[in-house]
């Protein structure tokens, strides 16, 4: 019998339903109780001889010795990077807002005009963040 995963965006988390076989399934969020869920495509990782995921040293954290913590350029390489990694979509505003970085603006003048724009000052998930994922199982 399958598992399928599905997406509230209400509370952009991603929910595990255990489907019986035969059945066309339509649950609804367990936490808010939204009705409209998306079904996505569940994760899996893959592993070749001598890696784990895209790491050729054999383990899983990259390496962020070459990080310059007060250099907010080498800041937004890193996030771009271990973002392409784990390919994973920052959406178009964090996307320019990395870009800009990267290209030498001030950091508090990139927050300021994201939050000007109406984003990360809202009730809920910002446009853009990865969805959680809730550790139970459900029946659908």
């Amino acid at each position: 019998m399958p598992i399928y995963e599905y997406l509230c965006s209400k509370c952009n988390v991603i929910y595990q339903f255990f489907v019986k076989s035969g059945s066309n399934p339509s649950p609804s969020c367990p936490k808010c109780g939204a009705g409209d869920l998306e079904r996505v495509m569940s994760t899996f990782s893959t592993s070749r001889k001598g890696e784990i995921g895209s790491s050729t040293s054999g383990d899983d954290m990259p390496d962020l010795s070459d990080i310059d913590e007060s250099d907010p350029r080498s800041m937004a390489r890193a996030i771009r990077h271990m973002a392409d990694d784990m390919g994973e979509d920052l959406g178009p505003e964090l996307d320019e807002a990395i870009t800009r970085l990267e290209a030498g603006e001030d950091p508090e003048k990139v927050e300021r005009e994201l939050e000007g724009m109406g984003l990360g000052d809202e009730d809920g998930p910002s446009p853009g963040t990865p969805p959680a994922r809730d550790p139970g199982l459900y029946e659908a």
